[in-house]
């Protein structure tokens, strides 16, 4: 797909990788819908760095695992920016909690972790499909993370809410076809403000782990999910960026 002039919508678009992929995306000729939850001064200087690449931008709050507020999001994006081409699920969160504590996490971050993580990109793909399959193409691409590939992460919850992004990536894939390509990309740990809860030791003993020694950064995950932006012959893939982590 020839990006120039396309819209994406990226949720969790202000900060980390959700900042770079918008200004991959917009570097590549697409206008961009950032949306954000709390964090609007990140959102908003994010949407200047966008705009002073020539590119229309808007910042949208909205909670995501909210099945009305992704409603309102969507419809202010299109009255904003005129379509949706890309949606971009890039929104989570996680609690660190040591993997084997299971009284570490109560009922309600157990809830939260999963609606953010697994329920909040369905309610999204739900939401823009209607419109990509009205245009007659769409992409949707995951942020899902190496934790649902194998039991780790930051908490056993975390493992299990990316576990079930990539199976409903699969599962989309097979429901919007063949307008919409649905997929995923699975970074291991990123530089990032979320690292900041792993202790330096930790951090260094997973790097270790890597057989490039060598943690992804957030602008080569935004080159992959610009690469499955433009792709309209893969879908229902999860593409690991960790420098070869899960393969040990």
């Amino acid at each position: 797909m020839d990006l120039r002039g396309k819209v994406a919508l990226i949720t969790g678009g202000g900060t980390g990788a959700g900042r770079a992929i918008a200004l991959a995306l917009a570097d590549a000729g697409v206008d961009v819908a950032v949306n954000y939850s709390r964090s609007a001064d990140a959102a908003a200087a994010t949407v200047r760095d966008l705009e002073s690449r020539g590119r229309r931008a808007v910042s949208v709050q909205a909670d995501v695992s909210v099945a009305a507020q992704v409603q309102r999001m969507v419809a202010e994006t299109v009255e904003a920016l005129g379509r949706i081409d890309i949606l971009v699920n890039n929104a989570g969160f996680t609690k660190f909690v040591a993997f084997q504590d299971l009284e570490g996490i109560d009922e309600a971050t157990w809830d939260q972790t999963m609606a953010v993580n697994a329920k909040a990109p369905w309610l999204c793909a739900k939401a823009v499909a209607p419109i990509m399959k009205r245009q007659g193409a769409g992409r949707i691409v995951n942020t899902a993370s190496t934790a649902g590939l194998r039991p780790g992460g930051s908490s056993l919850a975390y493992s299990v809410s990316k576990a079930a992004l990539i199976q409903l990536t699969r599962g989309l894939a097979l429901a919007l076809a063949p307008e919409i390509t649905v997929n995923a990309v699975a970074p291991g740990i990123l530089l990032t403000r979320w690292s900041e809860g792993f202790t330096p030791e930790a951090m260094e003993r997973n790097r270790n782990e890597t057989a490039l020694k060598r943690f992804a950064t957030v602008e080569e995950v935004a080159d992959a999910v610009v690469l499955f932006a433009r792709s309209g012959s893969v879908t229902g893939q999860t593409l690991v960026l960790d420098g070869g982590r899960v393969m040990h």
